[in-house]
């Protein structure tokens, strides 16, 4: 049975100690398990007599020889690295972000001259990232324990009562490299039983609720060789459960240890080492010190072993649990055995289980979108009248969803400190490998809530599979026509130290639409209450061209909205071909760059270039005989309709670390608020405020969720 978290009743004061509780278990057990990683008992015994708390690693160390006490290894760095980017992508881990830390993790523990580098399975999958390979395909053989040392950070980030959130994340952070069954079930079962623990669940209902959240799933990953983690955990707890011997306490633990090696085993392999660290924090539930110290003497993989059963008990108990090891704390250590740990390794595990934790929340079952505010500053925007809702439609949003026509591509990002002069040559640090162009637009609607659609034509090749993946990952429904013989293309993304971007694309099956694929669409498959998003960048080819001419020729459905993004190449695009777009009545949205340019291309006198964003919006709007929004960056957006008062809608002020996505992030939100028929001033600004905290974030798709959108907005019309 699956216990119920009692999530509803237990302080926050409880919880953040729990979520730290998980965070300093992984780190004391890694630590006391440093000193005789993958060393046999008989060789801890003869250089450690036994460990019985923090300790120095000796010469002898295979892979930390001399290593000082306190320090930990590869499973708390890497558990932090999830951690990292589970903030920063406001709990989704893109496959190349994670791939590229585990790179450069290592290339630092390389420098630092360390031997503890990347397992066996995270280091083949990497090596093929490294050659070329799709990350989201190297992880089909990884069957050790990798995934499952670093999963930690997801248990405290995910609430238990949301299974396919929780799965979802678990698979994010194991595919790249541990992507097979085992490597699955291991990372299930820690994140599983971590967040049962910080939801109130004591130590045995933590793990065999984790037994059965990861039994209720069907199979995930591919098939390998190796023993089932469900069924040897099983054994593994039973073995716990009946180890009741009393009389001499040093006697029963030696033979507790001894059955563990014995039965289960104690290698990298995941069907051996998480079953030992959950027989551990089973067996010695109450007395998580000597779980963590058992693992420790175990032999085999000890660190990962102690790390893994510390992050349970820690997250059921708290870090308080595990206070009988500062007596055996080096003396001046400040803070004990935490304290030590911490200050070694420069490590502020507090800080980071509250912003974990700070995730949780945002990631609860049920809406936190706020409520409408009232209109911002200017004249009220009038709200057309909202379509018939379809059959089904939730009262809220309707049946609507955010329908892509435009591009989805690959790209390539680079930061530097500047462009090079022409013929000039500079170096950039290597920001990733993303599905980018149109799939931006479409994760900010996912991310505000809306379901989406792309139509963006998809290749055949290495950047198509990643297209598909990434696509599929977002929740968008992929149904774009296929180009057999040519793979999708890509875009190479140069950010400098400003935020600015630049772009240099290639031409893929994208840039191939066939002619009539998006009118059939729109005949057969557009609903009442889509809103359409048009790319601009479709206009920079001649195929996509046609498949526009007649999308539009054929009319967007009754109760069918449609938003055009202009684009940075507006300024290359026929003009006849944008032009024609008007038939569908379109919201027109542009930045303060590409809105002068089309100011100067229409000859439009009342706003020549450089007269401003609002002048553009008011001689746009009565020159394309519609609605217009033109962005202005921290000064916020103009929005104007023929013969209407002009509307300045403000935008927060941040720190723009990466303005690349940030307009992508502006359309998407807005298409979104549109398609649940948000009142168009509270729409606009939800909007600017999507762009604007995107741009606080490096990479592409880089929109927030949906609270911290509505929570800027609200301070913003307060």
């Amino acid at each position: 049975m699956i216990p119920s978290p009692p999530a509803s009743t237990t302080p926050s004061r409880e919880s953040l100690d729990r979520a730290r509780g998980a965070l300093v278990g992984l780190a004391l057990g890694d630590a006391l398990g440093m000193p005789t990683q993958a060393m046999s008992p008989e060789q801890i015994d003869t250089d450690y007599g036994r460990i019985t708390g923090l300790t120095a690693a000796s010469p002898n160390q295979p892979y930390a020889p001399g290593m000082p006490a306190g320090s930990v290894t590869d499973d708390t760095e890497q558990a932090l690295l999830i951690a990292d980017l589970l903030i920063d992508g406001d709990g989704r881990i893109d496959p190349m972000d994670l791939a590229s830390a585990l790179l450069a993790w290592e290339d630092d523990m390389i420098r630092r001259g360390s031997l503890d580098l990347l397992g066996p399975s995270t280091k083949s999958a990497l090596e093929r990232v490294r050659a070329g390979a799709d990350p989201t395909t190297t992880g089909t053989t990884g069957a050790t324990n990798g995934a499952a040392m670093r999963v930690c950070p997801v248990g405290i980030a995910t609430p238990a009562d949301d299974p396919d959130l929780l799965f979802a994340r678990v698979w994010e952070s194991c595919r790249v490299t541990h992507a097979t069954r085992q490597g699955f079930q291991a990372a299930g079962l820690v994140a599983s039983a971590v967040s049962l623990g910080v939801d109130g669940a004591e130590v045995d209902e933590a793990l065999s609720g984790a037994v059965a959240l990861v039994s209720s799933r069907d199979d995930e990953g591919a098939w390998n060789e190796h023993a089932d983690v469900l069924a040897r955990t099983r054994m593994a707890l039973d073995l716990a459960r009946d180890d009741e011997e009393r009389g001499d306490e040093a006697a029963a633990r030696e033979r507790f240890l001894e059955r563990v090696r014995a039965l289960i085993g104690t290698s990298v392999d995941a069907c051996e080492s998480i079953p030992a660290a959950f027989a551990l924090a089973r067996r010695y539930a109450s007395s998580p010190v000597d779980a963590l110290l058992g693992a420790a003497n175990l032999g085999g993989d000890t660190d990962t072993i102690g790390a893994i059963a510390g992050a349970v008990l820690g997250s059921c108990l708290g870090p308080g649990a595990f206070a009988a090891l500062d007596a055996s704390t080096p003396a001046g250590a400040d803070g004990g055995a935490i304290g030590l740990v911490e200050s070694v390794n420069g490590l502020d595990l507090s800080e980071r289980a509250a912003s974990l934790l700070a995730l949780r929340r945002r990631s609860a079952p049920g809406p936190s979108h706020g409520s409408p505010s009232p209109p911002v500053v200017g004249a009220p925007i009038p709200s057309p009248a909202p379509a018939p809702p379809a059959d089904g439609d939730a009262a809220r949003g309707g049946g609507g969803r955010v329908v892509l026509l435009g591009q989805v591509i690959v790209d390539l990002a680079l930061r530097l400190d500047r462009l090079p002069d022409p013929g000039g040559d500079v170096f950039a640090e290597d920001a990733g490998m993303h599905a980018g162009g149109g799939y931006n637009a479409l994760v900010a609607a996912r991310r505000m809530g809306a379901p989406a659609v792309s139509l963006s034509a998809v290749g055949d090749g290495g950047f198509a599979s990643i297209i598909t993946r990434a696509l599929a990952d977002a929740g968008v429904e992929d149904a774009g026509p296929r180009v057999d013989g040519v793979d999708s293309g890509y875009c190479v993304a140069l950010t400098d130290d400003q935020g600015e971007r630049t772009f240099v694309s290639t031409r893929g099956a994208e840039t191939r639409v066939p002619a009539d694929a998006w009118a059939d669409y729109s005949r057969e498959r557009l609903r009442p209450g889509d809103v359409v998003h048009i790319d601009g960048y479709a206009l920079a080819h001649p195929s996509n061209i046609e498949a526009l001419r007649r999308f539009a020729a054929a009319g967007a459905p009754p109760g069918v909205r449609v938003v055009v993004d202009v684009s940075p190449v507006v300024g290359d695009v026929p003009l006849d071909a944008l032009l024609a777009l008007g038939a569908l009545d379109p919201l027109w949205s542009m930045n303060e760059r590409e809105a002068g340019i089309l100011v100067e291309r229409l000859l439009l006198s009342g706003a020549a270039p450089g007269t401003g964003p609002a002048d553009a919006a008011r001689a746009l709007a009565d020159r394309l005989c519609g609605p217009v929004v033109v962005r202005a960056g921290a000064s916020g957006a103009w929005y104007a309709e023929p013969a209407s008062p002009l509307v300045h809608i403000p935008t927060p002020r941040v720190d723009a670390v990466d303005t690349n996505g940030s307009g992508d992030a502006h359309s998407g939100a807005l298409a979104a608020c549109l398609v649940e028929r948000t009142p168009l001033d509270r729409a606009l600004l939800l909007a600017n405020c999507a762009g604007a905290l995107a741009a606080t974030r490096i990479g592409p798709a880089t929109c927030p969720d949906r609270a911290a959108v509505e929570e800027a907005a609200d301070r913003l019309a307060g």
